[in-house]
């Protein structure tokens, strides 16, 4: 652990600790802007955003394709060619870029299972951070957090519209858009590109801790900051001890599907469903699930960090 958050040599070529700072909050304030223009495109009224029960289906599948199209061209694609230009290489995906990015590896099956684990085993205390808050925190702060609990019911509600699937190819269409394509951009983004060049200039876990908040911060949503720090930092935890990219899309993939999962197929999608969160906080029984399944948590970190590291292919 002392090693783990150790002091690392600034290696040649990659960008200082500012210039990725400001890279990364480019990015940032970038994002959303390109959000909006390309919304537009498709809506004449941003208030339309948040009611398209009566939108037609060809409009509707437009803005899903607009929620993919500006990650991949705000994230993944500067991405890539900072990759290039790191490596001296002019192919995007040469192997060398590739290889910059922490994806020239194969899957070890092995610890992917068990770093996907981690993920099932933290959404107990994920949701009994989610549920304080709403019952806790939120009314001491007023019309603070009266407003944060809007935005997010808001933004649930758009996605929770946008999600709905009324056949098969639509689910994929769903899946692509919401799990898919979050899970690889914001990996290539965040772990691939942000955290491995923080590591260059400060240890290996501060990048991780700073990387994984910013990783929060960058989903603009006060109600889940935390829980969101929370996956970050886990997921940046498993690629610092892997450096294989793959590892950290997978759990991130399967953390999105579940959550892609409850939106869906659950009442009104939030804790406020068929069952009371407090009553379920108030329950002895509940306690004993978080204890055990954050002790099954560490021991699966414990796990991650002395099980042997798969065989680097290059092709």
């Amino acid at each position: 652990m002392q090693k783990f958050f150790s002091s690392d040599q600034f290696a040649l070529r990659r960008p200082s600790f500012m210039i990725n700072t400001f890279f990364l909050i480019a990015v940032m304030l970038f994002y959303p802007i390109v959000g909006g223009v390309l919304f537009s495109v498709v809506s004449d009224s941003s208030e339309a955003a948040f009611s398209l029960s009566n939108m037609p289906r060809s409009q509707l599948f437009s803005i899903r394709l607009i929620q993919a199209c500006g990650q991949i061209l705000v994230l993944a694609l500067p991405v890539l060619f900072l990759a290039a230009w790191h490596t001296g290489r002019n192919k995007l995906f040469s192997q060398q870029s590739l290889a910059f990015l922490g994806i020239q590896k194969r899957l070890d099956f092995g610890m992917a299972v068990l770093a996907i684990s981690g993920i099932f085993l933290l959404q107990p205390l994920l949701y009994t951070i989610t549920a304080a808050q709403d019952h806790y925190l939120w009314p001491i702060l007023g019309s603070a957090g009266a407003e944060v609990v809007r935005q997010r019911d808001l933004m649930e509600s758009f996605i929770k519209e946008l999600a709905l699937v009324r056949s098969v190819p639509e689910f994929f269409v769903v899946a692509f858009v919401f799990s898919i394509t979050p899970a690889f951009c914001e990996e290539l983004f965040f772990r691939g590109y942000i955290q491995q060049n923080y590591t260059r200039s400060i240890s290996s876990g501060n990048a991780v801790l700073l990387t994984g908040s910013l990783f929060a911060l960058f989903h603009l949503s006060a109600a889940n900051l935390l829980p969101l720090a929370l996956l970050g930092w886990y997921i940046g935890y498993i690629y610092a001890l892997t450096g294989n990219l793959a590892i950290p899309f997978v759990v991130h993939l399967v953390n999105n599907l579940v959550a892609l999962f409850f939106l869906c197929f659950t009442e009104g999608g939030t804790l406020e469903g068929p069952v009371d969160a407090m009553v379920v906080l108030g329950s002895p029984w509940w306690w004993l699930v978080v204890i055990g399944s954050l002790l099954l948590f560490v021991m699966v970190l414990r796990r991650l960090a002395v099980a042997p590291r798969g065989v680097v292919h290059s092709g």
